[in-house]
């Protein structure tokens, strides 16, 4: 059963392992680093930044509304948005870890939401066809969605609503795999054919040898 599940893109973070990759690194393209200080929201890939192409993908899908959760260098990745339906959400505290932009795009969820999907920025090869495969997963409020392959679980993850409060607890860079503990027993893991949506770039060699390797 697909219900309203809203999504909020996670785009606030610091990318610091990203950028001084990027400063290092004279194999990345000149035209991605602007000296040291390209965040890699900011990163092109195919010609498109990662937080377009992630955006893009969640509107494209059969979420019924996108948050963009900004924080680091807001201005700058708002104009890569402007022109797209997203809702907007800025995580003031971004640089005290990822809890305070999941707790700001929960802030931002309609009232009418089943559950939420979070959507990280770095994983280029998240699609509207795979998130629209998750979304055919959810059950409902006291669900919760993990995308897997071979076992590996990834993200994004979808929460049913019932555990929104859950989420609003968590503090610093506490992410959710303590609470896919804590709730196993409501955990549905869906089957990927492939780990393309599954692979994250954490520094500049890896978005150059995504961009590389990978289709765009």
């Amino acid at each position: 059963m697909t219900g309203r599940v809203s999504g909020v893109v996670l785009a606030a973070g610091l990318s610091t392992r990203f950028e001084a990759a990027c400063g290092e690194n004279a194999h990345v393209p000149a035209k991605n680093v602007a000296g040291a200080t390209r965040p890699k929201q900011l990163y092109r890939i195919g010609g498109e930044t990662l937080v377009r192409r992630i955006c893009r993908e969640a509107l494209a899908s059969g979420l019924a509304e996108v948050i963009l959760v900004t924080g680091h260098a807001e201005r700058q990745v708002r104009e890569e948005v402007a022109d797209l339906d997203l809702r907007m959400a800025h995580n003031s505290a971004y640089a005290a870890g990822q809890s305070g932009s999941v707790r700001c795009g929960l802030a931002g969820v309609s009232d009418r939401a089943e559950g939420a999907m979070f959507l990280p920025v770095d994983q280029p090869g998240l699609d509207a066809a795979t998130i629209d495969r998750l979304l055919g997963g959810f059950d409902g409020p006291d669900s919760i969605v993990v995308p897997s392959y071979r076992d590996r679980r990834g993200a994004p993850v979808t929460f049913g609503s019932s555990w929104f409060d859950h989420l609003r607890r968590l503090r610093g860079d506490e992410g959710a795999r303590r609470l896919l503990r804590e709730l196993a027993e409501h955990v549905i893991e869906v089957d990927l054919e492939t780990d393309v949506p599954l692979e994250d770039v954490d520094t500049a060699d890896e978005a150059l040898a995504w961009a590389e390797t990978r289709p765009q």
